[in-house]
């Protein structure tokens, strides 16, 4: 008997001192991933993008959470796609969304209560619009479940807030968009990215630097008095945010200067 039970004691050792390596690997894979990750997405560079992706599909071998890691594959792919729609290349933009898609199924199969999977969701349905125009009652039904599912799960969530605001930012006033009602979801979500803190050091955190640079391009567009210099306060925090943020630094920064010159 008391050699069964000092066999089950070593059994369960190794069990234990197993999963913990196991949880040590993935802990420490993610962190690494997640790292690279954000290089490549401030840099907007591909190639580095797609090697990230390639991280990430090592990580799943691991067998540990993997649906996080289906969210993270997908993404790489949406930041993929937006390249594309940077260079109006809309056939990667349909590329990578379709995959970014399929992927992120994975994920909500394995985690059906994850706020963030619904909001990326909702961030790829709205690039459809950009190559799929005829399937508007599709992409607004499909809009809706995405944005009525993220904020049921987590209505703090501060990328719910970013991304929705993006939407109002890019939607003519006369269908319910424009600076100010964007200005309302971005202002919520930055709020909200103040006193955030993730569950777990591998959920997503991104987004804080495209909400100030969001503001900026919102008060660039509405440009009432004193609006310029809200837009130039903004993207300073923007930066202090992230010193690296390719999206303040070459985009948001080159239509605050545009504007500028403008006025003088």
């Amino acid at each position: 008997m008391k050699t069964i039970f000092v066999k089950l004691l070593l059994i369960f050792a190794v069990v234990f001192t197993t999963s913990t390596l196991m949880a040590d690997d993935f802990t420490d894979a993610m962190a690494k991933a997640r790292k690279n990750l954000k290089s490549a997405g401030e840099t907007a560079d591909e190639k580095a993008l797609m090697k990230s992706r390639g991280e990430f599909e090592r990580i799943l071998q691991l067998k540990k959470n993997q649906w996080i890691v289906y969210y993270y594959i997908a993404y790489v792919d949406y930041n993929i796609s937006m390249l594309g729609a940077k260079d109006q290349n809309f056939d990667k933009v349909k590329k990578y969304t379709e995959s970014a898609m399929d992927i992120l199924n994975k994920s909500t199969d394995l985690n059906p209560d994850f706020s963030d999977s619904y909001v990326l969701r909702l961030a790829l349905t709205f690039n459809r619009w950009m190559y799929e125009q005829d399937k508007m009652a599709d992409i607004i039904a499909k809009t809706t479940a995405a944005d009525e599912t993220a904020k049921s799960l987590d209505p703090d969530n501060p990328r719910y807030y970013l991304i929705t605001g993006i939407s109002a930012y890019f939607t003519p006033e006369m269908f319910g968009g424009g600076a100010d009602k964007a200005l309302k979801q971005l202002n919520k979500g930055l709020e909200l990215f103040q006193t955030r803190k993730e569950k777990e050091d591998y959920y997503p955190d991104w987004g804080k630097d495209l909400t100030c640079g969001y503001i900026a391009l919102c008060y660039l567009k509405r440009d009432d008095k004193g609006d310029i210099e809200k837009a130039k306060q903004y993207i300073d925090k923007g930066l202090e945010a992230n010193p690296d943020s390719v999206f303040i630094k070459g985009y948001v920064q080159k239509q605050y200067d545009e504007k500028v010159k403008d006025k003088k």
